[in-house]
């Protein structure tokens, strides 16, 4: 670029950040050179010459293809447009061992936050020896000791509501299908599970829980060989997008009846009259955004935990009664107020 203008590349520095102070006649030299040369500035790679944030948010993310995270990074794309800022995503394509191989390569960026959608337990590599400074926000998981702001959503009152609506209506045997027994999520749902068969004094049944699907084949394996018990369930709950799925095909194809609350929806499983356990992920990706925006103005500010609900939206699967209620003296469901669901979230209608 120099060269082709005939100055020196501080003049071109100049030129491109303080035009004022260059004599026009230089000026006009070194912007044809950018037009003939098609330059564009790169303000990533100028704040890393100086060693200062980059205006760039980064997203560790389990993977593209999961409907409920990209609606997450699309609220937060939305809140830090609106500040000025890009968002950078990387995926660890549902492997948790990449999440301090992407964090890392983010730090090096300089990026001036760091939104992390974890689905391993290990945090080490979040600590502030290793993050250099860096604002870091964890999303749908608790912080365990670190000092991080953190977006979260009611995951377990809401299932702990499934649950008891399902043991109001007769049911005493719910299944219930989760992900890997020690990650955070499945613990957390499956604690609202079991604090609702506490309270209605129902024994906890190991052969009606089931953990560590992920596979479409290990799902529809775990389903088959439930429905095919000699005291099958008579509802079901699903608590991951995947399983969900699962669920629901093989509902379809092999015509069940069983009660069945999913987790998450889509417009295929709205349509069909699923009812579900939502949350609102863009609203969680904008929060998230908010807080890595209020953390880089006070880097010194206490770290805060914003908790979002997670909302039962009743549309019939979820409201049947077992084949022969037997509701040994519970008293029906109370009345509960219907929800409609857009694409992004729930609304009261």
């Amino acid at each position: 670029m120099a060269r082709e203008a005939g100055v020196s590349t501080a003049t071109v520095t100049r030129t491109l950040q303080y035009p004022d102070v260059v004599k026009a006649a230089t000026r006009e030299r070194v912007m044809e050179a950018v037009r003939r040369l098609g330059y564009s500035p790169n303000p990533m790679a100028r704040n890393l010459r100086h060693g200062s944030p980059s205006g760039v948010v980064g997203l560790v993310t389990a993977g593209f293809t999961n409907i409920f995270q990209a609606w997450v990074a699309a609220g937060a794309e939305a809140e830090l447009r609106r500040a000025g800022l890009q968002l950078l995503i990387g995926s660890t394509d549902d492997d948790s061992a990449r999440e301090p191989e992407l964090a890392r390569i983010m730090i090096d960026r300089r990026v001036s936050a760091l939104l992390m959608m974890p689905d391993g337990d290990e945090r080490d590599y979040l600590r502030p020896e290793y993050t250099y400074g860096t604002p870091v926000v964890l999303v749908g998981r608790p912080a365990n000791g670190l000092d991080v702001d953190v977006v979260m959503t009611t995951d377990d009152q809401a299932v702990d509501e499934a649950t008891d609506q399902l043991l109001r209506l007769g049911h005493r045997r719910i299944a219930a299908l989760a992900g890997r027994a020690d990650s955070f999520r499945a613990a957390q749902r499956l604690s609202g599970y079991r604090a609702a068969l506490a309270r209605h004094a129902v024994p906890e049944r190991q052969e009606l829980i089931v953990t560590g699907l992920s596979s479409p084949q290990e799902i529809n394996a775990a389903i088959t060989e439930l429905m095919q018990t000699p005291e099958p369930p008579t509802a079901v709950l699903a608590l991951n997008l995947g399983i969900s799925r699962g669920v629901l095909l093989d509902r379809i194809v092999n015509h069940r009846d069983t009660a069945f609350v999913a987790l998450d929806e889509n417009d295929l499983s709205a349509g069909l009259g699923i009812s579900a356990i939502t949350r609102d992920p863009f609203e969680l990706g904008r929060q998230a955004a908010i807080l890595a925006l209020e953390r880089i103005t006070d880097p010194a500010a206490h770290p805060r935990t914003v908790t979002l609900p997670s909302l039962l939206v009743q549309r019939g699967s979820g409201e049947l009664p077992p084949p022969s209620a037997d509701t040994d003296g519970v008293p029906d469901a109370a009345p509960r107020e219907v929800f409609q669901v857009d694409g992004r979230g729930v609304v009261r209608d």
